[in-house]
């Protein structure tokens, strides 16, 4: 059985995949890494932040330093209570279109 493995990233600019050249750990929650193009023809080199943003389960030793949220893998993108369309109003009875008349 062969498993399909994912790319982290691509490049932005040929969309061909990218090897990692150096990284460092820059803070506690941000790893900076410096990634150059597979394709010889393309040659891009950019630099890329992996940032920690949340928790999902608490380590065994954990961090008093770190202040992480606690969340879940997903997070929903808007969690505003539900509003009306603003592009849902109506006119209200009393205008009627009296244009025709």
């Amino acid at each position: 059985m062969t498993t399909k493995r994912r790319r982290l990233f691509v490049c932005p600019e040929c969309g061909s995949g990218v090897i990692c050249r150096t990284s460092e750990q820059v803070t506690a929650t941000i790893r900076e890494a410096r990634l150059l193009c597979n394709d010889d023809e393309c040659g891009c080199a950019f630099v890329v932040q992996i940032v920690a943003v949340r928790l999902v389960v608490r380590g065994m030793k954990p961090n008093p330093a770190l202040h992480l949220p606690i969340g879940r893998w997903r997070e929903p993108a808007n969690d505003d209570a539900p509003r009306p369309p603003a592009n849902d109003d109506e006119a209200p009875p009393e205008v009627a279109d009296t244009a025709g008349t």
